[in-house]
């Protein structure tokens, strides 16, 4: 009898033996994910599938220690389900409530209700959980029954599990450091990428009068070049006119980017006084009045009420929306909506601000172009004249006045929303 015992027990040390190594092959393929979620995906599935626990589920605790929020998990007919966004109250689980309260790194209880995502007893059986550990403190629980194969929960399969748990625990806190590493320097990249853009814009800034001053006399000269030969060719020649109107068109436009130029190169200060934003929005669609016309362009303002004051450059910030009513204005050559939203925002843990959405139904950005917009000189309307100075000179007037844009393409229509915010 004793013999039996004992070779039953070696046969139950021989197959505890044989997850371990199994353990460690999973533990080596689980360090080779790409990211928290699929870490947290593979646990269950490998869990399950190669493991050889039953029904699995990983729970975190959430950011009020009483409750826990769900990740993945094995459901009642064996198929993974996404459980993120599931939020329980520990006090509602008695296993939970127990393994919290004494701070144990598993727990196995037998002859238990065991219950589907919702809290409805599906069967009686075991039930397992064990502590997921990052080093310092209880960040979740794995837990197990065996809803599905009916085979009892052992000891031995409590260990395996808090082994597994711990496995676990160790790699979900290095790929969270790896990926809170990687937003890390994601961000650095950006602050490193707008430093370049800040220093770029000061060099172009300090260059641009000169060369625009030195550029724009010879302009001039050539102009009138232009005019006198265009007085005094043969006027019946329409190749000899043709050629003398794409010089004075060339010429033109070379004229438009050194007036670019010298704005970019004026924007070092500013004359602020307190001014009301309605009104220089008012007086900046004035100036494009011609244009909205021409093309068949709905206006629709909402301003609110009582709209504070804001300390701004009058002239500038007219500048500013001028530039955006126009590239709203070429967004949409057949006609569309032009929106200006304004609202005021009271945050707790930042300063009161008015912000003003322009919103348009054209063509809307590419993609692929979104993140040089406010390149200097950069522009898809080069073949038409344009300079690419237009949102540079926009966001340079903006950050001058300790604000920001942002533009985007909308999400509920065709067209761009351009966002400003000023401070109050």
């Amino acid at each position: 009898m004793n013999f039996i015992k004992r070779n039953g027990e070696d046969r139950e040390h021989r197959h505890f033996e044989q997850k371990l190594r199994t353990l460690i092959e999973v533990g080596n393929e689980l360090s080779r994910v790409d990211s928290v979620d699929t870490l947290c995906r593979r646990v269950v599935e490998l869990g399950r599938t190669r493991v050889g626990f039953d029904r699995m589920s990983i729970w975190f605790i959430d950011k009020d220690p009483d409750f826990i929020t769900g990740s993945f998990g094995i459901d009642e007919i064996g198929q993974l389900r996404y459980e993120i966004g599931e939020r329980v109250a520990i006090a509602d689980d008695p296993a939970m409530r127990q393994i919290h309260a004494d701070r144990a790194h598993s727990l196995l209880r037998v002859n238990v209700p065991l219950r589907d995502h919702k809290g409805r007893a599906m069967g009686h059986g075991s039930h397992a959980l064990a502590a997921i550990w990052n080093g310092q403190k209880i960040i979740g629980y794995i837990s197990t029954d065996n809803l599905l194969k009916k085979k009892p929960i052992t000891e031995h399969d409590r260990e395996l599990l808090e082994l597994y748990a711990s496995t676990f625990g160790h790699i979900y806190s290095l790929k969270l450091t790896e990926e809170e590493l990687q937003t890390a320097y994601t961000k650095l990249k950006d602050i490193q990428y707008q430093l370049i853009q800040a220093a770029k814009m000061e060099v172009v800034g300090e260059l641009a009068s000169g060369v625009a001053h030195e550029v724009k006399n010879p302009l001039g000269i050539i102009l009138g070049g232009i005019d006198y030969l265009t007085q005094r060719l043969a006027k019946d020649d329409k190749n000899v006119q043709l050629a003398l109107q794409r010089m004075n068109d060339a010429v033109l436009r070379a004229d438009d980017i050194v007036k670019g130029l010298l704005d970019f190169s004026k924007l070092s200060k500013l004359d602020t006084t307190l001014k009301n934003l309605p009104e220089v929005i008012g007086e900046s669609l004035a100036l494009v009045k011609h244009q909205l016309d021409r093309y068949h362009i709905e206006v629709a303002k909402d301003f609110g009420s009582n709209m504070p004051n804001v300390m701004i450059d009058r002239n500038k910030i007219q500048q500013v929306f001028v530039n955006l009513f126009m590239n709203a204005i070429y967004s949409m050559p057949n006609g569309g909506q032009l929106k200006i939203k304004m609202y005021t925002k009271y945050p707790k843990d930042a300063p009161p601000a008015i912000f003003v959405d322009i919103e348009d139904t054209g063509t809307g950005i590419p993609e692929d172009i979104l993140d040089k917009i406010f390149d200097p000189f950069f522009t898809t309307r080069r073949d038409v004249g344009g300079t690419g100075l237009g949102l540079s000179i926009v966001r340079t007037i903006i950050n001058l006045h300790e604000g920001k844009v942002e533009i985007a393409n909308r999400k509920d229509c065709r067209g761009t929303k351009v966002t400003l915010m000023f401070k109050i």
